[in-house]
């Protein structure tokens, strides 16, 4: 059990991503502990969201191993790592424009860390429990576009939680927000980590 205790949630070892002749990752290792809020801080440019891309699945490294759980994950596709357990939102917000609030956690709730037997029924049920969780009912049926900044930011959040994960990585989610959403949202990250999802922030916010 001690053992056990001691595996790291994600574990990053010599991760390393070039882009033609630049080096945006040079053998990065990192150990993420369950229960954790791991920051991750570097100036623009250092490869912090290349870093999250890689975890995510969108860029397989170009040497080094993942190792989620204590199982190799490097060079998984987005779909199985979501599937596995770790969600993510993005530095540029990404809704899904012409869909609702509602409609578009529906989306996290129905391909998260399930067998993708999930009802979309079952989907928007999970979906207004979660808006309600960040504060976003009164918004569920309104179309993504009507939405300010912070409410977009809180509506990534809740998409990424809809997933249940099991790790979730926030890329800037306090960017662009006034100090009372920054509070408001910095409320939300400790809270989902009281719920116990491992958290994998990057933020310029200090």
């Amino acid at each position: 059990a001690g053992e056990r205790a001691m595996t790291p949630l994600l574990e990053g070892r010599q991760i390393t991503q070039r882009f033609g002749g630049v080096v945006a990752l040079d053998r990065v290792d990192f150990a993420i502990a369950p229960g954790e809020i791991f920051g991750l801080i570097g100036p623009n440019g250092a490869g912090k969201t290349t870093l999250m891309n890689v975890i995510s699945g969108l860029q397989p490294p170009t040497a080094g191993e993942l190792l989620f759980q204590g199982q190799r994950i490097t060079g998984q596709p987005p779909h199985r790592i979501a599937r596995l357990g770790i969600a993510r939102t993005f530095q540029v917000m990404r809704p899904f424009v012409g869909l609702t609030a509602r409609e578009n956690v529906a989306i996290g709730a129905r391909f998260g860390r399930t067998d993708g037997t999930r009802t979309m029924r079952a989907a928007l049920a999970e979906a207004d429990e979660v808006l309600a969780w960040v504060g976003l009912a009164h918004r569920a049926s309104d179309p993504v576009d009507s939405l300010t900044t912070g409410e977009r930011k809180k509506l990534e959040l809740a998409r990424a939680l809809a997933m249940h994960p099991r790790l979730l990585l926030l890329d800037e989610v306090m960017a662009g927000l006034n100090p009372r959403e920054v509070g408001e949202v910095m409320d939300l990250v400790r809270r989902v980590n009281q719920r116990g999802v491992t958290v994998l922030l990057i933020e310029h916010l200090m």
